[in-house]
């Protein structure tokens, strides 16, 4: 790759690419390659060529303006920012290296409850009024235009209330605004969170912005579920002290945020699992499937008991 654009980039930081094993993710599509920097230091160079379109090259910036301007002061550990570029190339950014990712079948009690705690004080954090912190809301999209072959080819035989899920969407989604939006970190699960001692840090901000404060604590379930695990009550417990709410609110808000992404957005990444993993989602969708179908009745009842006594 001599005259490739990773090439020039790891020439302009005066970086040399390293042999590694370990892969981070990004949603986007972003290279992300192991080098160590003049005076040794391992780090690693994210870059989002222009070839992947509009879109990448948005969220590439997105995560660009919150490392140069909300990292210094998020609550929230993140990479260090050594350099960046934005050219007619695409968008690199230099990383230093922190931490070690850790599989979800390994994290502790204490662990979920350390990031219970940060996402806590991320969706408490002031954010600076002078960007624009708005992004695409995936979900949001998928539900109000479903790719309704790939979704009922998935579900249909294995979820009995496919159809009514479908068609009261438009309730599911009110379920999910429960509370207010607040600034996210928009793909948050534990492939994205390195370990440092007591400390947690977290990777990947190309998605946040503002957005549902469910979606943070919801999707670490949706990724976890294939591995065989679910969060434990310690991450709301924790959560939930440092932002007090009505823990009723959220538990709905996150149960429809959860059931929406596996109904609507999960099926094509089904390929990317193995049988048990599909089975795990499948028994877990069910189960959140009919819990709210009879939590949502039971609302409805009320309201009409209620509508009558007036």
């Amino acid at each position: 790759m001599p005259n490739s654009p990773v090439a020039a980039v790891l020439r302009k930081f005066g970086v040399v690419a390293e042999e590694s094993d370990e892969r981070l993710e990004s949603r986007s599509g972003a290279g992300i390659h192991a080098v160590r920097t003049a005076d040794g230091q391992s780090a690693y160079l994210k870059f989002t060529p222009a070839a992947q379109g509009p879109d990448a090259l948005a969220a590439a910036r997105r995560e660009l303006l919150f490392y140069r301007c909300l990292a210094p002061i998020a609550p929230v550990r993140s990479p260090e920012l050594l350099m960046s570029a934005d050219t007619d190339d695409g968008v690199a950014m230099l990383l230093g290296a922190s931490g070690k990712p850790l599989p979800v079948t390994a994290w502790t009690p204490d662990m979920w409850a350390t990031l219970g705690r940060g996402l806590a004080s991320l969706h408490n954090m002031h954010v600076p009024a002078e960007a624009n912190w708005g992004r695409p809301d995936a979900l949001r999209q998928a539900m109000a235009e479903p790719d309704l072959p790939t979704i009922e080819a998935f579900w249909a035989p294995s979820l009995p209330l496919f159809a009514e899920i479908v068609s009261r969407r438009a309730e599911l989604e009110r379920w999910t605004e429960a509370l207010p939006r607040v600034f996210i970190h928009g793909d948050c699960h534990t492939d994205n969170v390195t370990h440092s001692g007591e400390s947690l840090i977290l990777l990947d901000w190309q998605e946040s912005g503002a957005g549902r404060p469910g979606s943070d604590l919801a999707f670490l379930n949706v990724r976890a579920v294939p591995a065989g695990v679910t969060t434990p009550p310690v991450l709301l417990d924790a959560y939930l002290r440092c932002r007090p709410h009505d823990r009723r609110t959220l538990e709905l808000a996150l149960l429809a945020e959860e059931l929406a992404v596996f109904v609507f957005q999960w099926p094509p990444f089904a390929a990317f699992n193995s049988p048990t993993g599909i089975d795990r989602v499948r028994q877990r969708t069910r189960d959140l499937s009919e819990r709210w179908v009879r939590l949502s009745e039971r609302g409805a009842r009320n309201q009409s008991t209620r509508a009558a006594g007036n």
